[in-house]
């Protein structure tokens, strides 16, 4: 009699009977689901897998499609593969790095010992396409860590084989695309045909690959210019060459050495540089009166906004700061999202007539009342501190939408 286990599909909110040993394709495949971009992989009991990875015990199961992150992390990942791949066919002593998240796509730098033209980028993308369109199988393997580090080794790639001795694992995790053998940290796709759409062209001095957008899987993320967030990052990689810090694996070799210290001297010096520089340029600027800075949640903007305060004063500025949290609009007026939880994101949460109302005042060189957002009570309270702009004033604003035009629509340029 064939043993089997209990699978319960959080899709479907069913449970079924399955061999032991199935695959997750095959579970998929007995819960006759149907995903139209997917499924990508699967959370078992939370943990992400591949397709090919087989259930021996009772297990929770959740299959993830292009609108999932994690499933789009695994799409983008395999996309790598397939990209490297193709370069590897076509130039074979040549080297993609993966580099800059920009644009709404993937920079990637292309190191075939010359310029890369439009001519090798349309070559590339025939060639990853000849690879998808031959449904060809990509195969996990396990291997103990000193074999997969001498197999890399053998291959000449000096930075996988630096990861892997400070990973501290007994185990590694790589995969074959045929000839190609490389080493991801995440689930992959089973074959090059689950990847139905992507997009790749010249970019700078080499090559964007664009992917699926989350919302609409079914046609490519829109093409953004991010040219200023680009040097940037291209900025930060020529400090992270002259530091020898180039990888994860330089990084953590520094650290064991005990370089920590100066790594982080280096860089909090090199941030403060910058900050100092801003704050130049902004004293420079006579008619700038506010300075506007926007992030994610919890990326240091508050932090930022301070330091920059203290290299302003240096320039003979005296900064107001203010926060757009205490802009927020009483929590029984907050918009709410998806899951009907309160968006504290959402552009439509903060009090936007008030705020352009009282920026058009500062300007004037009246006096206001700013709001104060109780968080305890989810009302915003008439108590913050008041405020009047003089001649040497520069209003500081931070929050999340800071940069939103629409949030400062009724202020002129």
């Amino acid at each position: 009699m064939k043993q089997v286990i209990q699978i319960r599909c959080k899709n479907n909110k069913k449970t079924l009977e399955v061999p032991i040993g199935s695959t997750l394709y095959d579970v998929y495949t007995a819960f006759n689901l149907n995903m139209n971009f997917g499924p990508i992989s699967a959370k078992v009991n939370n943990k992400v897998e591949g397709l090919d990875f087989r259930v021996f015990h009772n297990k929770d199961v959740e299959f993830l499609d292009l609108y999932s992150a994690s499933g789009m992390r695994t799409y983008i990942r395999s996309l790598f593969m397939v990209l490297c791949k193709a370069v590897h066919d076509i130039y074979p002593k040549s080297k993609v790095v993966i580099d800059i998240p920009v644009a709404n796509g993937y920079y990637c730098n292309i190191n075939i010992h010359r310029e890369v033209t439009n001519s090798d980028i349309e070559n590339i993308r025939q060639q990853m396409q000849t690879i998808i369109n031959q449904a060809l199988p990509i195969q996990r393997y396990e291997a103990t860590t000193e074999e997969a580090i001498n197999m890399f080794r053998k291959l000449g790639d000096e930075a996988k084989v630096k990861l892997l001795e400070s990973t501290g694992s007994l185990y590694t995790t790589y995969y074959k695309l045929t000839d190609y053998v490389d080493y991801y940290y995440g689930a992959m796709l089973t074959n090059t045909s689950q990847i139905k759409l992507f997009g790749v062209e010249k970019f700078f001095d080499g090559l964007l690959l664009r992917i699926p957008s989350s919302e609409n899987p079914a046609k490519l993320d829109n093409f953004i210019n991010q040219d200023k967030m680009f040097e940037v990052f291209r900025m930060h990689h020529r400090w992270q060459e002259i530091l020898g810090v180039r990888t994860v694996g330089d990084f953590n070799e520094a650290v064991k050495q005990g370089f920590s210290n100066d790594l982080i001297n280096v860089s909090e010096a090199l941030q403060e540089k910058r900050i100092s520089q801003i704050a130049e340029t902004i004293a420079n600027k006579k008619e700038v009166k506010v300075v506007l800075i926007a992030g994610p949640s919890s990326s240091g903007k508050t932090t930022f906004c301070k330091r920059l305060s203290v290299q302003l004063l240096t320039c003979g500025i005296k900064p107001v700061q203010i926060s757009l949290d205490d802009y927020f609009v009483n929590r029984v007026d907050t918009p709410k999202d998806e899951s009907g939880d309160y968006d504290y994101e959402s552009l439509y949460a903060l009090n936007i007539p008030l705020l352009n109302e009282q920026f058009l005042a500062l300007f004037r060189g009246d006096e206001v009342q700013l709001p104060s957002y109780n968080f305890q009570t989810g009302k915003s309270e008439m108590k913050g501190k008041k405020l009047q702009l003089n001649s040497d004033n520069v209003l500081i604003v931070e929050g999340i939408h800071a940069l939103n035009p629409m949030l400062t629509n009724d202020i002129a340029d």
